[in-house]
């Protein structure tokens, strides 16, 4: 029996918000793929795995949910790596581009009705991206610091000859 029209909204709504909480510390922090971006990605990714499922419970064939989901994660991957700048040797927004591998997989997970897996992965992402950015810069500050100002004098050096 195909899903309902309430269990389709609740999964779908779940991603957004999963998504936008996600999304929302990226925004904070001034990133480029922010509350919407992130929203959308979840979203997208939500419906392919719920329209996917779906298709399958009406067909009553079984459930290939992996199929699709391998399709998101190589879809996503290219979008996160566009992302992805690289100047002066060095790369920079890894990290957006990996939340929003993790959105999209939150969205997945919301598809599929795994609810735990879907908030709990949401609150490590969040977690991640605001909590432990603090703890790195506070303890390893004073290195990556050192690394950047290294780096520079080397890129200075370089673009002197």
């Amino acid at each position: 029996m195909p899903l309902t029209w309430g269990e389709i909204t609740i999964r779908l709504v779940l991603s957004m918000v999963l998504g936008g909480f996600i999304g929302w510390e990226r925004e904070v922090e001034g990133k480029p793929a922010g509350l919407r971006t992130l929203m959308l990605v979840s979203l997208g990714a939500g419906v392919y795995v719920v329209s996917g499922v779906n298709a399958a419970l009406r067909a009553q064939e079984p459930i290939d949910a992996l199929r699709v989901m391998s399709g998101i994660a190589g879809g996503v991957g290219f979008l996160g790596a566009g992302l992805i700048l690289r100047t002066r040797g060095e790369v920079r927004l890894l990290t957006t581009a990996a939340a929003v591998w993790g959105a999209a997989a939150i969205g997945m997970a919301t598809g599929l009705g795994e609810y735990y897996a879907a908030a709990l992965g949401g609150v490590l992402v969040f977690v991640t991206l605001h909590y432990i950015d603090a703890l790195e810069k506070r303890m390893l500050g004073k290195t990556k610091a050192k690394r950047k100002r290294d780096h520079d004098e080397k890129g200075d050096e370089s673009d002197a000859g």
